[in-house]
């Protein structure tokens, strides 16, 4: 995986986090279909980037208190 790639997923990680904050009445496969296709992303590539980081994801949501 490229660099570019990698910052593209970290991207949507935090535009989906942000809009599911904003926007509590939408649903996440609503967010997260749009988001993907805003920045023009696989998702199968992206559900496979967040599988393979989830623990280094749920470490950060709980430092953060999310």
């Amino acid at each position: 995986m490229s660099s570019k790639q990698e910052r593209m997923y970290q991207a949507a990680l935090l535009k989906i986090a942000m809009k599911m904050r904003k926007e509590e009445f939408r649903g996440f496969d609503e967010i997260f279909n749009e988001i993907l296709a805003e920045l023009e992303l696989d998702p199968d590539e992206f559900r496979h980037y967040v599988n393979a980081h989830m623990q280094s994801l749920l470490a950060t949501v709980q430092r953060r208190g999310y």
